[in-house]
């Protein structure tokens, strides 16, 4: 099915869900020792939920089929219809449809489309969500139509001041529509190398990258878009904030190795970025010429144990170049060391042994799924 979103209109939240907010829960004064109930909270993973509670005395959990929405926090916008009963943390606004055509597939649709606007439009301690989802925070729908084509209105306008509907069963059809298999690896897990971590050896920052490049824009600097990535502060998502229009005088070459140096909660993180991108200036990027994606996601995976060294407080690029990683290094055939007679990777003499990261990436289960660049 095809969308054809030229032809949609705007509808405003709070026509299609009565809006209210949540339990406002602290998750620190709740039972997780008695696992009954779903804890939604401000994350965008694992639909929501956070973890499972016990159940609180007087309260209610709100059923199954309503949607939660992360009005703060670094994954502001963050919409899930939840499939069980649930209580909600701080600062998550619980929606509930308002006619029984919005179905399980029909606000997954919407769902969908609250997470994109929530990104291109909202974010925190400036345009903040929270003010504005029960006034004029509207989405973009199919609308229901005539048979001649043309847009059916309701004399009522319940759904819109102009009369429109939205198209209810274009929407549940379309996420009906949408097919998919199984995601298969021919991997097996008895052939993953061993990665004698004891046997790695000591390099640093500045010996592994020759450039390390700071992030260049701020959210602010951005202009509405869908032609590249917008990277920052996020350890989820692969760093991924949102989409923006492509600026040349703003993009950062993809390829690269992206240490997120600043952000609470994300601060000394590390992912891959295969594609040219926007980044913040919270993050730095760092080059070698030997990455690729499988040699990427290694090293991302290894700094990323850095993480508990660093925080709000203590912020990574104050320290990156000198921060200091064991890898696998070079053997010669007979098993012993290879030394580098140029120095050129560190002090010693060792060589990075990025054979054995490209090949160890992929023979683990999904390995054969990645592609390389290209």
């Amino acid at each position: 099915m095809n969308l054809d979103v030229q032809s949609w209109q705007p509808f405003y939240l709070h026509r299609l869900f009565d809006i209210r907010m949540g339990n406002k829960f602290d998750k620190n004064k709740l039972d997780e020792d008695t696992p009954e109930v779903n804890l939604v909270s401000r994350v965008s993973y694992n639909n929501g939920v956070d973890v499972k509670v016990g159940y609180v005395d007087g309260v209610n959990p709100f059923p199954a089929g309503h949607v939660t929405v992360a009005l703060g926090g670094s994954y502001l916008g963050s919409c899930f219809v939840q499939e069980e009963p649930f209580y909600t943390a701080q600062n998550v606004a619980v929606m509930k449809p308002r006619v029984s055509e919005m179905t399980h597939a029909v606000c997954t649709f919407i769902s969908g489309l609250v997470r994109y606007e929530s990104k291109t439009k909202y974010y925190a301690f400036g345009r903040e969500l929270n003010t504005h989802i029960k006034t004029d925070f509207d989405v973009k729908l199919p609308i229901k139509r005539n048979v001649d084509g043309l847009p059916f209105f309701d004399s009522f306008c319940k759904w819109s001041d102009e009369g429109y509907i939205p198209d209810w069963q274009f929407m549940e059809d379309y996420m009906k529509s949408l097919h998919h298999k199984p995601l298969t690896t021919k991997n097996k897990v008895g052939q993953v190398p061993d990665l004698s971590v004891n046997q790695w050896k000591p390099f640093i920052t500045s010996r592994l990258f020759y450039k390390l490049e700071n992030g260049k824009a701020n959210q602010q600097m951005l202009d509405d878009g869908n032609e590249c990535f917008y990277v920052g502060a996020k350890k989820d998502d692969n760093g991924v904030m949102l989409h923006c229009q492509k600026d040349e005088s703003l993009m950062t070459k993809g390829n690269c190795i992206v240490f997120i140096c600043n952000g609470e909660g994300s601060v000394g993180f590390a992912n891959y970025m295969d594609v040219d991108f926007v980044g913040t200036t919270d993050i730095v990027s760092g080059y070698n010429d030997n990455l690729n994606p499988y040699i990427g996601i290694f090293l991302a995976t290894v700094y990323s144990q850095e993480r508990p060294k660093y925080s709000f407080g203590r912020k990574w690029k104050t320290h990156l170049r000198d921060t200091e990683i064991k890898l696998p290094a070079k053997r010669n055939p007979d098993g012993s060391i290879f030394l580098d007679d140029s120095y050129k990777w560190s002090d010693e003499g060792y060589v990075p042994d990025w054979q054995f990261m490209e090949n160890y990436i992929k023979a683990l289960p999904y390995g054969d799924r990645l592609s390389t660049l290209g």
